[in-house]
């Protein structure tokens, strides 16, 4: 058998067994179109790239940086990427149909797949999520976190005596499920904007004979009509923010927080759960694509501007007008939990 039949082979085989991941078809294709596999064959870092494409989307770049390293199709070195063999081959042999075949497979799956090319040179606008993928989302994000979260908030309401939570941006209620069943004096309202979601979530909430609400409703119509939505919701001792912030602008973000202090009973407290950032540069999540969908769409996403820093969220909860900023750290650093007191006033810090 020649080299080229055994190169194409092993690429072919290789190909198969990880076609199922949605990952690496987009990796690969926005590799192709962007002439970024070429580009590679040099050590470069995501400055130099910057460098030479200063139109260029930060994020999206520096998101598929990390996801072609996971799916071994670069080598890291110090911050520097270089293509592997693998990479090369699929750069090599792409008018072998490789490259028809990816960009077809990418079209097929999802708009966000196939635009991605277009999103990382800012040709195009960035997306809002598609509802059956944020549907998916939204259920592997819950079902992700659920085993270090839920033995955390468990442990937290029983030393806070929480008797009324709000949960926005629930899903499918799964944290308001396991409270109800754990403190039988508990009671919940969760909003979701997603109505199949929500939907699930109603379904779940019939077992707990009315102590637990799953409403269809966007987070933001809170600010918008909050004197309604008081009446309707009442007061809790604490609110929730699961994985939500990043959809929105720091303006937003500061509008949110300010309009739930409404909503929560003196000295009562906000729960923001989120990835966070180490140190300057913007950075994505550390996940992969196939296992974490939550990692694309973040960056593909309108609102989002890259992961915080914990002192950025801790500004945030004082500009807003919280207090006692309390920093958990979950299991393995996935993601970080702060609570908040309401205070009166907000206390103006710089950014």
């Amino acid at each position: 058998m020649s080299r080229l039949d055994v190169s194409m082979l092993a690429l072919l085989a290789k190909t198969t067994t990880i076609m199922e991941y949605l990952g690496f078809l987009w990796v690969t294709q926005t590799g192709l179109e962007l002439n970024l596999w070429a580009e590679l064959e040099k050590a470069s870092s995501l400055e130099e790239i910057m460098t030479l494409h200063p139109d260029w989307d930060e994020i999206l770049l520096d998101h598929w940086l990390e996801q072609a390293h996971y799916l071994e199709l670069l080598t890291r070195k110090n911050d520097r990427f270089q293509t592997t063999k693998l990479a090369k081959a699929v750069n090599k042999y792409r008018n072998f149909g490789l490259e028809a075949l990816y960009k077809e497979l990418t079209q097929h799956w999802t708009r966000g797949f196939a635009e991605l090319p277009g999103l990382m040179m800012k040709q195009r606008e960035k997306l809002t999520l598609e509802t059956d993928m944020q549907e998916e989302l939204i259920s592997k994000a819950s079902l992700a976190s659920e085993p270090f979260v839920w033995p955390f908030l468990r442990t937290k309401c029983q030393k806070e005596r929480w008797k009324n939570v709000l949960d926005l941006g629930c899903g499918e209620g799964r944290y308001l499920k396991n409270l109800s069943e754990e403190f039988g004096d508990l009671r919940g309202v969760g909003l979701e904007m997603n109505p199949a979601v929500a939907g699930r979530g109603q379904e779940m909430a019939k077992a707990s004979e009315g102590r637990i609400q799953i409403l269809c409703k966007d987070i933001f119509s809170l600010v918008h009509q909050r004197k309604e939505s008081l009446s309707e919701l009442g007061t809790f001792d604490l609110c929730l923010l699961n994985n939500s912030i990043y959809y929105f602008t720091q303006e937003q973000r500061i509008e949110l927080l300010q309009s739930i202090k409404e909503f929560l009973k003196p000295g009562g407290q906000v729960g923001i759960l989120t990835a966070v950032r180490k140190g300057e540069p913007v950075r994505v999540f550390h996940t992969h694509l196939p296992q974490n969908l939550m990692s694309f769409f973040l960056a593909c996403h309108q609102g989002f501007s890259g992961l915080p820093t914990a002192g950025e969220i801790t500004s945030l909860l004082e500009r807003s007008g919280y207090s006692d900023v309390d920093i958990s750290v979950m299991p393995l650093g996935t993601s970080h939990y702060f609570f908040a007191k309401r205070t009166d006033e907000p206390i103006e810090t710089s950014r």
